[in-house]
């Protein structure tokens, strides 16, 4: 790491650490801001936050779209840490279709899926404590092959200093966290920021901002910690009331703008940019809200023509729990549908076609496969879009 960077305005400070290199220790939030330089940046990403909220208060059913916004959050912040798969493939993993992933990246992608669901639902007993973060860590690591997880202390903080950097060596990083214990400290004080009844004048947002790089910079376990970080963000927004239904997600604004968003979080480390960092994490705010608002415009639209295709067949209601289920699962199969329907295998059958029929569902090809899997594929091709 090079120590040259720090500025005498980094909000940290320097300590040695193994092999005679030095560790990056940042002070306790919040830092002395002046925010009045992206004062419209935060207007214009509480306008869309407002209007986000004020959608999903009215959605009937907001898990039938927030399941698959949780998938595409899922796969762009994996993507994000280099672990990449197909929504098809998880899908076909989550749904229980396919016993075994194809590959060790999808069961990852799935394991953050269960972390973000369980950490929305642990909120109603939990606070956002060390207690929970680990146990989103450890749900992140489950089930993952020994050459990948075996080294790794799933659900505990790290024992030993860790880098940042391209090469596996320490002497050419380019960020180190701080070392232990000191990181167990730091989170110790985060942990008391997040839960303090004193928002410090701060707004919701900015707080936010500030927790996500005061987490990602202290980097409490040995892997994990993006997403671990990322993961914390809706939490974060659910537990402050700043979004009461889970909608926002932002990791696909950080993989796309990757190299920004990793050089401004060092930047702050090393010369106390925070304006800049603040001010590109609510552009990303409101972009992320700009995506959710006009992905449930199309989600509505693709629910009023599957409803005026499935009302030209007999039996329309039961077609259209069908279509509904659909939402929120993206692939079934026949046994799938005769048990949510409690029809006859014929019947279940004979529904899938019809959907078939009317372009709602589209076979997988695959004929090693039994039962024969179907796709919404419109619902696919818009989630991934």
């Amino acid at each position: 790491m090079d120590i040259t960077a720090f500025a005498a305005s980094a909000p940290g400070r320097l300590v040695p650490t193994i092999r005679e290199q030095k560790a990056f220790v940042p002070n306790p939030l919040p830092p002395d801001l002046d925010i009045a330089p992206i004062q419209q940046t935060l207007s214009d990403a509480d306008q869309k936050i407002g209007e986000l909220r004020g959608i999903g208060r009215y959605i009937p059913n907001p898990y039938l779209l927030i399941r698959p916004l949780q998938r595409r959050e899922a796969i762009a912040s994996s993507n994000i840490e280099g672990t990449y798969t197909s929504l098809p493939e998880l899908l076909m993993l989550e749904s229980g279709v396919e016993d075994q992933p194809r590959t060790a990246d999808t069961q990852e992608v799935l394991n953050y899926t269960r972390a973000l669901r369980q950490g929305i639902e642990r909120l109603d007993q939990l606070p956002i404590s060390t207690r929970l973060i680990c146990e989103l860590h450890k749900e992140l690591l489950a089930n993952l092959p020994r050459r990948r997880a075996g080294y790794l202390q799933a659900g505990d903080y790290r024992q030993d200093q860790n880098f940042i950097g391209r090469i596996r060596d320490i002497a050419k990083s380019r960020f180190n966290p701080p070392p232990p214990p000191i990181h167990r400290e730091c989170m110790s004080d985060l942990e008391k920021f997040i839960n303090s009844s004193n928002n410090y004048n701060i707004p919701a947002l900015v707080l936010v901002s500030l927790i996500h790089y005061q987490f990602e910079t202290i980097h409490p376990f040995p892997d994990g910690n993006g997403r671990v970080g990322r993961i914390l963000i809706p939490l974060i927004l659910k537990s402050k009331s700043i979004m009461e239904q889970p909608l926002l997600y932002m990791s696909q604004f950080f993989e796309d703008n990757r190299d920004e968003y990793v050089d401004l979080l060092l930047a702050v480390s090393q010369r106390g940019a925070w304006v800049e960092w603040i001010e590109f994490f609510l552009k990303g705010v409101t972009r992320s809200c700009d995506k959710t608002i006009e992905t449930i415009h199309k989600v509505r639209e693709l629910q009023d023509s599957y409803k005026e295709r499935c009302q030209q067949a007999r039996n329309s209601v039961l077609l259209l729990q069908i279509v509904d289920s659909l939402f929120e699962s993206i692939v079934t199969t026949v046994p799938i549908v005769r048990q949510m329907t409690g029809t006859s295998y014929t019947a279940a059958l004979n529904n899938v076609k019809k959907l078939v029929k009317y372009d709602i569902l589209k076979p997988a090809y695959v004929s090693t496969h039994r039962p024969k899997y179907y796709f919404a594929t419109e619902l696919i091709n818009l989630f991934e879009s």
